[in-house]
């Protein structure tokens, strides 16, 4: 056992009281003090022990220390992710820290209403924000940025020989080289000029900068890439499972270019279903700790932006050998599955493999040829047919045991040559997209449950329950608005009523998305914790390895107790790691989804800037005391701020949430139909501002 293990189990026995550097060297018998200094100073900087005014050590929770990452609001408060609960920290108690920091913060013992506690930040262990994009001003010959992400307010200097010779008003990226204390602002250095205003497709360019992701690979991972053929040989397929003559189709959307997955199945005399879902074997070609390794690992995930992707992989591999497209051989990581009639797996087996997937399907073309009932291809028309059976059961198990089904719809922004949007569409799910879902979901929980039994060591996807007092005030909402609340809201049958109730009614996407955001959001951790929104007792993600890292950590894992893969002491390292692991690719995660979403809000605003003047009829989707949101049926939201209802007095109701005209009585409340004008579009701050038409 190594010393920083030695001093941290010290220090979680009972009887533990805070040491000194002298005191420790005695308990542990160790002699040498500098090694003890450095193992000290080693769990400080992570934040695992905290030194005291005495020069005494002690762990950060008999403190009443917490230690998360920060996630900062636009209007400059934040909180402090950590278990049990989040840590809310007001914008004085930043102490320097900015958003998606790792930090130390003390609680200061203050509760609110949904159950979080106040804290103030004592100490940021690991920064996150050392590129920041903004605007570089210059004001009395003393040139500054104006970060574009509201999320961080700090100033930011730029010295004379710092500026790359932008000019006022431009837009830049700059490398931080002096963080923010006290009333000191940060210093940085320009390092890249972005362009001006009018630069075509700038406010994506900025998106990407503001999250800080990729634009190109490093050269390591290039080159090992080169080296990797483009084709099958017979080396790669000697032992492995024979599928290439078993009827195989991929299913994916018309503008996909990487395929994950692939699907086979049959029915046998009992009515059986046999079921195989292929996954591409990444970690056939990408090997833990090469060049493409590392550069996976630190980019997590691949990101879907408005206008293009940003893989994970280089498209050698991507679009390439690792995907499963059609007529061609490609290795396989397959699970095999007996699923009788009323859902349950009978049997399954776990192989590499080898497939030649016989025709590219899209969800459009699927779902446009289920609801004429007619196939090209009669084996197609047999699959599909197979599988829409098998996911109906399925779903229907998934529903019976509490998995909830969310209403949503996604938007989908139609560009032209130039990158222009030109129109916007609505994407919910269909009987194509259902049949590859239930699918993928059954794969990872076999895959899951198999490796929780095997008690090997593991990365699940794990969704915790949601917090009671936050379902609490949900209940207190939907009773407003007269919905039928009975029972405890925090089960997942009530909450399935609630989804059930809301189906027909106009405010569906309302209340789909009010119960979204009160569930605590999905993470990797590599503990089985059962997965709350889908009512799994094991759940781990699978079926992605071109664009999850942590897809390919499983396929790892799995081939570990399979015994198909010999790195053991590179495995054991990794497993080693799977906390760390698990922290970053959730946080990578999170930095996609908002990267993504924020990419889509410009392009929607560059769209209704050409409808400014226009009327729409919405829902209103929020309500605060400086106004509501309102939804358009195409998703695109803005705020009715309430400066704008001139014929009263409004005042903001917290309890019902509503607002309330004082002298004429005139109510907003959530859920409402109402008809607004398109006044104004800020593309920079992708805000739209609407009036009640």
């Amino acid at each position: 056992m190594d010393i920083k293990s030695k001093i941290v189990n010290l220090m979680h026995n009972k009887k533990y009281r805070p040491l000194t550097l002298p005191e420790f060297a005695g308990k542990l018998g160790e002699p040498d003090f500098i090694l003890i200094q450095e193992a000290l100073n080693q769990l400080e900087g992570e934040g695992r022990i905290v030194k005291t005014k005495k020069d005494k050590y002690d762990l950060p929770e008999r403190l009443d220390i917490v230690v998360g990452h920060l996630q900062v609001n636009r209007r400059g408060y934040g909180f402090v992710l950590a278990e049990p609960r989040d840590i809310f920290v007001p914008k004085t108690g930043m102490n320097g820290a900015l958003n998606n920091d790792k930090v130390m913060v003390r609680l200061l013992g203050r509760r609110f209403k949904d159950g979080n506690i106040e804290g103030k930040i004592i100490k940021v262990i690991e920064r996150a924000n050392f590129i920041i994009t903004g605007k570089f001003r210059v004001k009395r010959k003393t040139a500054y940025v104006v970060p574009s992400d509201k999320k961080i307010s700090c100033s930011i200097v730029i010295p004379p020989k710092s500026t790359l010779d932008a000019r006022d008003g431009q837009l830049v990226v700059c490398e931080i080289e002096r963080w923010p204390a006290g009333k000191r602002p940060a210093k940085a250095r320009v390092i890249e000029i972005v362009g001006d205003e009018s630069t075509p497709n700038i406010e994506v360019e900025i998106v990407i900068r503001e999250h800080n992701l990729p634009l190109s690979f490093s050269p390591a991972a290039i080159e090992e890439s080169k080296f990797i053929s483009d084709a099958i040989s017979t080396d790669d397929i000697s032992g492995r499972s024979d599928y290439r003559d078993v009827f195989t189709v991929t299913i994916d959307g018309a503008d996909a270019k990487d395929f994950d997955d692939a699907i086979s199945i049959s029915k046998d005399d009992k009515g059986n279903f046999n079921l195989i879902v292929h996954i591409a074997d990444v970690s056939h070609y990408v090997k833990f700790n090469a060049a493409l390794d590392e550069e996976s690992r630190e980019r997590g995930n691949s990101v879907y932006l408005v206008d293009r992707v940003i893989p994970m992989l280089p498209s050698r591999l991507s679009n390439g050998i690792c995907s499963l497209n059609p007529k061609v051989d490609r290795l396989s990581f397959s699970v095999e599955m007996v699923v009788d009639t009323a859902g349950e797996v009978k049997d399954f087996n776990i192989f590499e493999g080898v497939i030649r997937s016989d025709a590219r399907l899209t969800y459009e073309g699927v779902d446009e040829q289920v609801k004429k009932g007619e196939f090209e291809d009669k084996r197609v028309g047999k699959l599909i047919g197979d599988l829409k059976e098998l996911s109906d059961i399925l779903e229907a198990k998934r529903l019976k045991r509490g998995s909830l089904n969310f209403e949503t719809v996604e938007p989908k922004v139609l560009l032209d040559e130039n990158l222009k949007p030109v129109d916007v569409v609505v994407r919910e799910r269909t009987v194509a997209t259902k049949l590859i879902e239930e699918a993928m979901i059954l794969t990872n929980e076999v895959v899951a449950g198999f490796m929780y039994h095997q008690e090997a060591p593991m990365i699940y996807r794990i969704h915790e329950e949601p917090d009671y007092e936050v379902l609490m005030q949900l209940a207190e909402l939907l009773k407003e608005m007269n919905y039928p609340i009975k029972g405890k809201i925090n089960h997942p049958k009530n909450l399935q009523k609630i989804i059930a109730f809301a189906h027909d009614r106009p405010e569906k996407l309302l209340i789909n998305s009010i119960l979204l955001r009160a569930m605590k959001q999905a993470k990797y951790y590599p503990e089985c914790v059962p997965h709350f929104g889908l009512a799994s007792p094991h759940y781990t993600h699978f079926t992605s390895p071109i664009r999850r890292y942590s897809d390919l950590i499983v396929h790892r894992l799995v081939k570990r107790i399979l015994k198909t893969q010999c790195e053991q002491e590179q495995l054991t390292k990794l497993i080693e790691e799977l906390y760390d692991i698990c922290e970053h690719i959730s946080i990578c995660e999170r930095e996609a989804e908002d990267a993504e979403r924020e990419s889509v809000n410009v392009k929607l605003c560059e769209l209704m800037s050409e409808h400014v003047g226009e009327v729409f009829k919405g829902t209103i989707t929020g309500v605060t005391g400086f106004g509501f949101f309102v939804q358009l049926s195409n998703s695109i939201e803005g705020l009715v701020h309430v400066k704008s209802l001139n014929d009263d007095f409004y005042v903001y109701d917290s309890e019902h949430f509503l607002l309330r005209g004082e002298r004429l009585g005139k109510i907003y409340r959530l859920g409402e139909g109402v008809m607004v004008k398109l006044v104004d579009v800020n593309i920079e701050e992708r805000r739209m501002d609407l009036v009640v038409a």
